[in-house]
């Protein structure tokens, strides 16, 4: 990068940096929120349609496991493939593009009682949603690196991220987790309100049409959102600026945060002079041990995270429940789950990650044993709820650690593809033949595969894991000294 773009670069986000909370970036991070709730109506209804259509169609393991697991496979593929087509394309065309596809092809799920027009719609959904939300947020850091035309972008972060200053990223990027987590209770509340009003066979379409009506608003985030704001000079210059006029801020073109200009300098140097690593550096040493154990840790917390969202509605109607209280309950857990994840964040930088999450998972393998050998009503929905806080309140930390595990010239490919493995774990391959354990063992084989799968993933932490809270990331991503 040519010096007078380094001193443009450092200018502006020096700038951004500096921006005190505004109404036009309360509005950015609104539009941002409204993505995330639109998705997370999308990937939740999941649970209440498998449900209705099992009952209604008898739908056998294999084709339950088929229609609970198509989604999570598209966002598999949409989440890998979301970092090239932003790089070419830009992130905001990526995201509206997203946002279409999984709004558009909900909608058009609900026009034929057939199941492979459904699984496919659901599929092809899912692409559109794994696109979107790594674009939004995604990843714990900001790691910088000089593109190829000569410009400065941020890696593994989302939009949400680089347009939120540092002194108030934290707590912004909770409150959207917040209203996340919130979220999925909406196609819980829309599914049980679909049961007891309309036939069962109306009833499955209804969370389809509404999660599809949102497309109306992508012209207003096709308005309203800026493209990324580092790299482009000219967008971000109009953004900074509208944002400097809302907060009341005289723009400035010669302000520079001498950190931010360091920071710049530092990340042109070390593209300069970095020779490029291969993702195979994932499978030698130190990094292959480093990478099972925290693949088992996130693919372990993600086979609860799906049956909580997507089986739970029909493992609470083999207990007596009615198909509308089942799908309340499931969005009640879901909440509950993100609440765990909001208490495990602090507990784990204070007291370690490796044994607050295995205190985690420890309660968790001991609530679901209990759920093996109880059919008290009360005592399924006491224990269930501990499953929910923490089965999937681990969450926060499985990503954390994966990150901490790599050097900065590999943690971007060590993170994407130990998400990607893990999705296509705990997501597809498990969410899949779930529904043969639910069929053959019921529900206590389905309790005793997740207390299986935690059990691997805690022996293998504390065998080959290291400590990695308050530890810098170059610390814990160093070969160990021979």
């Amino acid at each position: 990068m040519q010096a007078s773009n380094l001193q443009q670069e450092a200018n502006l986000i020096s700038r951004m940096e500096r921006m005190p909370l505004n109404k036009a970036l309360l509005t950015l991070v609104g539009l941002l929120s409204w993505c995330w709730v639109m998705e997370a109506f999308d990937l939740g209804m999941i649970g209440q349609v498998v449900a209705v259509l099992k009952k209604i169609w008898d739908l056998d393991a294999s084709t339950l496991g088929l229609l609970g697991s198509c989604s999570t496979a598209g966002v598999v593929i949409g989440t890998a493939s979301a970092g090239f087509l932003t790089d070419r394309f830009g992130r905001k065309r990526i995201l509206l593009w997203g946002v279409f596809i999984f709004t558009f092809f909900t909608l058009i799920g609900s026009l034929y009682e057939n199941l492979a027009w459904i699984v496919t719609m659901r599929f092809i959904g899912g692409l559109g949603a794994g696109a979107v939300f790594p674009i939004i947020a995604d990843g714990a850091e900001i790691t910088m690196k000089i593109g190829k035309k000569g410009r400065a972008c941020f890696t593994r972060t989302g939009v949400l991220s680089e347009i939120a200053p540092a002194k108030h990223r934290g707590i912004l990027v909770c409150i959207c987790n917040a209203i996340l987590t919130a979220s999925y209770l909406l196609p819980t509340l829309c599914g049980s309100w679909a049961i007891n009003n309309f036939s069962l066979d109306v009833a499955w379409r209804v969370p389809f049409i509404v999660g599809g009506l949102p497309i109306v608003t992508i012209y207003f985030l096709h308005r309203w959102l800026p493209e990324s704001p580092r790299g482009r000079h000219d967008e971000v210059r109009q953004l900074v600026e509208r944002l400097e006029k809302s907060a009341g801020i005289e723009h400035d073109d010669t302000f520079i945060n001498p950190d931010v200009l360091r920071s710049l300098e530092q990340a042109a140097a070390a593209e300069r002079t970095r020779t490029g690593t291969s993702w195979k550096a994932l499978f030698r040493a130190p990094y292959l041990s480093r990478s099972l154990v925290s693949w088992s840790m996130y693919s372990a917390g993600l086979i609860t995270w799906y049956v909580v969202m997507v089986y739970v509605p029909t493992i609470l109607t083999t207990y007596g429940f009615q198909l509308s209280n089942s799908v309340i309950l499931t969005g009640c857990m879901m909440v509950i789950g993100g609440a765990g994840s909001v208490v495990i964040g602090p507990l784990a930088d204070k007291y370690g990650r490796k044994p607050i999450w295995s205190l985690y998972v420890i309660i968790t393998i001991i609530s679901l044993f209990l759920l093996t050998s109880t059919d008290s009503i009360p005592m399924l929905l006491f224990i269930g709820s501990f499953v929910a806080f923490f089965g999937t309140g681990i969450m926060p930390v499985c990503k954390v650690y994966i990150a901490e595990q790599y050097p900065t010239e590999l943690r971007g490919v060590g993170t994407g593809f130990g998400e990607a493995v893990s999705r296509v774990v705990g997501g597809v391959l498990a969410t899949y033949y779930l529904a043969f354990f639910l069929s053959v063992g019921g529900v206590k084989g389905v309790f005793t595969f997740m207390a299986v799968a935690f059990a691997i993933a805690i022996i293998a932490l504390w065998i080959w894991g290291q400590e990695t809270a308050r530890r810098s990331v170059e610390d814990t991503s160093a070969a160990p000294q021979k």
